[in-house]
């Protein structure tokens, strides 16, 4: 990871919302149909199961250009920011939307295997909890491994991902009720930073969570969210005004010449100072 932004920003902002919706559902769809296999792939002749070989099908590690970190209610608003980046800028955008998703497929098959009792028609809740605690292992793991593979990660700042519990805890701070989110902003404190022509130089050579009602349980997680440099409509106008449209003929144009890449008119807008080259 090169850097983080927080962007605050609502579906209003795009005029031809349902294109760009549509364009976003359509490249989180793909990266899901290619990370998936049978189980029983992965299941040895002792019964064992190969959770390396399982992980890695299952929750592929892409080479990115941007990671979205989003609520599970903010679906509509991250596939078409999604949908935004991909047509205006032709970026390579992950959704975590994907590994959630590949998550829940594969706990599901797991449980209905091991976990499921016939005669009382209810799941075990031991093993259940050791299958839950196997996957999220291995969530965590695909987590952590795409985010330090993509140059940047924009972070969707809404009500829904943050919402106001602060007047509870502490004012001053943002917390969220996600155990994911807090997860993937912490990860942007701790992932190591890599200089973001070494994104550019491996994407060449490439090219050549359930929803709880308010009386359920919730814990709230003080998020570094501050952190992040932020992102606005401004930001994203001059950003495109600045990068125009153009037909390139190479994936990101990478070349010798450092400010072809659409990420570099983003940092030229809003780091003061110039980033390091």
């Amino acid at each position: 990871m090169y850097t983080a932004f927080n962007l605050k920003i609502g579906v209003e902002y795009f005029n031809d919302f349902d294109d760009l919706y549509i364009k976003g559902t359509k490249r989180k769809d793909q990266l899901q149909k290619d990370s998936k296999t049978e189980l029983e792939k992965f299941i040895t002749s002792v019964g064992l199961i190969d959770g390396t070989g399982l992980s890695e099908d299952w929750f592929q590690t892409v080479q990115s250009d941007v990671f979205i970190s989003h609520s599970h209610n903010d679906q509509k608003l991250a596939f078409t920011v999604a949908g935004w980046l991909t047509k205006k800028f032709r970026l390579n955008v992950f959704m975590d939307e994907v590994i959630w998703g590949s998550a829940d497929e594969l706990l599901r098959t797991i449980d209905n295997k091991y976990c499921w009792k016939s005669k009382s028609k209810t799941y075990d809740y031991k093993k259940r909890n050791l299958t839950t605690s196997h996957i999220h292992a291995m969530l965590s793991t695909a987590i952590y491994s795409v985010m330090d593979r993509t140059e940047i990660v924009i972070f969707l700042n809404t009500s829904k991902s943050l919402p106001d519990v602060g007047s509870v805890l502490d004012e001053d701070s943002k917390y969220t009720l996600s155990p994911w989110i807090y997860q993937e902003l912490m990860a942007t404190k701790l992932l190591r930073i890599t200089n973001w022509s070494e994104y550019r130089q491996k994407a060449f050579l490439e090219h050549s969570q359930p929803k709880y009602e308010l009386e359920k349980l919730k814990i709230a997680y003080k998020t570094p969210v501050d952190d992040l440099t932020l992102l606005d409509e401004d930001k994203l106008n001059q950003w495109l005004d600045n990068y125009g449209n153009r037909d390139m003929t190479l994936y990101g144009e990478f070349s010798s010449e450092i400010s072809s890449h659409p990420l570099d008119y983003l940092y030229d807008i809003v780091f003061e100072k110039e980033y390091e080259k």
